[in-house]
């Protein structure tokens, strides 16, 4: 079957639909979300909180805080931003 012969079946097309419209319903609320989201952040909301109540994931909410400068609630643990020393070849940290 070449691309050109493709007619999806009748559940395809509702299926395929449907997504679509959810799709695009989320991509224009999102903007609204993440301005939402920028406020809960700054009254103390944590980015795994706001993950859960979205579904969206909690880096996006991590990268809004630290474009809006929200205080930390814990310091980082990882990237590059934590400072890893590690000892000098031969040397252990005794």
């Amino acid at each position: 079957m070449s691309k050109s012969d493709y007619t999806p079946d009748d559940r395809e097309a509702q299926t395929f639909a449907r997504f679509k419209r959810h799709y695009e319903a989320q991509r224009a609320l999102l903007p609204e979300v993440k301005e939402m989201a920028t406020d809960a952040l700054k009254r103390g909301a944590t980015t795994g909180q706001l993950a859960k109540l979205t579904g969206l994931t909690d880096e996006l909410f991590r990268r809004i805080a630290r474009a809006e400068g929200v205080e930390r609630l814990r310091p980082p643990t990882v990237g590059r931003e934590v400072q890893h020393h590690e000892p000098p070849a031969g040397e252990s940290e005794e």
